[in-house]
């Protein structure tokens, strides 16, 4: 019976040795130029920072800390390893304390704001705020607090403010026409405070919606029914007035008509004669000639 003879592919060929070794040797003599190409491309690639259209980068220097500098939208070169660059978007930003089953547009900062009136009323407050920081103090907005200032620096105040400010408004003036004054008493006190001490610019604040105990709207709405029923008798009011007016003027326009005739014929005693023959046609030579 022939042998079968069986491929041999683990020893290599002499060819093959041949070529291995020559990649063995290139791969010595320039391993340094490789490590060196390497390295050269991971240092382009973080040295290398894009700045998008809306944001603003800080840069962390290891030997000196924050620089006092921020860099603008494009393209820029920093020293990798040695700094350290952060971006920030200076987008201005809406942040809503809301009920959980309202769907709103921005960040949702937290459930609505419990607080207390003067009078020790408790309402709940939704309230919206539109802010952004300062792009030229970015460096020190990164320095004191960080890219989280909105959870540490925004939120605790928003609801400090608003419950400071409710605290000196009875709850009748919040449920009244002073709502818009306690807004805008809000809005000043986070803008002096936001953009002095922590370099955030506050450029709205909203109070979207107010809830109220039950007691209070349940007063409310018995109000609001006591006022509905008195201005529906005001109403029946007017006017039965108007119709007694009506009549009284309807009255004395007849009674001055008929006093006007009174002393129409008594200037005018022939004009009765011509009222006559108007009627009586025919005969009224027959009345004249009676008389």
């Amino acid at each position: 019976m022939p042998e079968i003879e069986v491929p041999d592919f683990f020893t290599p060929k002499h060819n093959q040795q041949e070529e291995l070794d020559k990649l063995a040797n290139w791969l010595k003599k320039f391993w340094g130029y490789l490590m060196i190409f390497v390295f050269s491309v991971f240092l382009l690639s973080g040295s290398i920072i894009k700045v998008d259209a809306g944001e603003r980068a800080v840069i962390f220097n290891i030997f000196g800390g924050i620089e006092k500098r921020v860099l603008g939208e494009g393209i820029h070169i920093v020293i990798p390893i040695i700094q350290k660059t952060t971006i920030y978007d200076i987008k201005q930003a809406t942040y809503s304390f809301t009920s959980e089953d309202q769907n709103q547009r921005g960040k949702v900062a937290g459930t609505e704001i419990h607080s207390l009136t003067s009078d020790g009323q408790r309402v709940d407050v939704e309230l919206t705020i539109r802010a952004r920081p300062i792009p030229s103090e970015l460096w020190q907005l990164h320095k004191h607090i960080g890219p989280t200032y909105p959870s540490k620096i925004i939120f605790p105040k928003a609801r400090t403010a608003l419950r400071e400010i409710l605290a000196s408004y009875p709850v009748e003036d919040v449920y009244s026409v002073k709502r818009q004054e306690i807004q805008n008493k809000i809005q000043e006190h986070l803008e002096k405070d936001l953009s002095k001490k922590y370099f955030i610019e506050v450029e709205e604040v909203l109070v979207k919606n107010v809830r109220f105990s039950k007691e209070f709207q349940d007063a409310i709405d018995r109000k609001q029914q006591a006022f509905q029923e008195y201005l529906k008798m005001e109403y029946i009011l007017a006017s039965e007035r108007a119709k007694r007016d009506a009549k009284i003027l309807q009255a004395e326009g007849e009674a001055k008509a008929i006093s006007l005739r009174v002393n129409a014929l008594k200037a005018n005693p022939d004009f009765i004669k011509y009222r006559r023959a108007q009627v009586f046609g025919k005969r009224a030579r027959l009345i004249f000639s009676n008389e």
